[in-house]
């Protein structure tokens, strides 16, 4: 099954070519958005199916790539600045347009000079064929995964 998630902002942070910080809209024209997949995603800006003036990222996961398979917004460079977490702010959105409600999204925050250092959680979707705003709440991590800390420095996502 193919699946293709469509995202017009992180609120929170921007990538591009050049770090830069949250957030991103893709709709700058000065800044050059990488998305750099891995595990055999796919992933552009396009248009925004419901709105062809907006440009959204496209990520499409195939049914032939890894489990673990996504997209990192920006370089290895990650961010120019960290996000910044604190005890009271640890969340972040992310509007989603999916193909299904259930499918659960993950989002990865880690530092780019050391990846061992990162904190996943997943939100899942809840309508189809339409725009949604998911939010991430990283002091809620992914079984198995690192707990948020907030002495560690996390500019780069995925």
């Amino acid at each position: 099954m193919k699946l293709f998630y469509l995202f017009p902002f992180l609120l929170f942070g921007v990538m591009g070519y050049s770090q830069f910080n949250l957030p991103v809209d893709f709709q700058s024209s000065t800044i050059t958005y990488v998305l750099t997949d891995f595990g055999g995603n796919t992933s552009l800006v396009v248009s925004d199916p419901t709105d062809v003036s907006n440009n959204v990222a496209q990520s499409t996961k195939t049914s032939t790539a890894e489990l673990w398979a996504g997209t990192t917004m920006g370089t290895d460079d990650g961010f120019d600045s960290p996000i910044p977490f604190s005890t009271i702010q640890t969340k972040m959105t992310v509007r989603v347009w999916s193909p299904d409600a259930g499918i659960p999204v993950r989002l990865k925050v880690e530092d780019s000079a050391d990846p061992g250092k990162s904190v996943e959680t997943e939100a899942n979707t809840t309508v189809a064929m339409a725009w949604e705003t998911l939010e991430f709440d990283f002091a809620n991590e992914v079984p198995g995964t690192a707990p948020l800390n907030l002495a560690n420095s996390y500019d780069k996502a995925s």
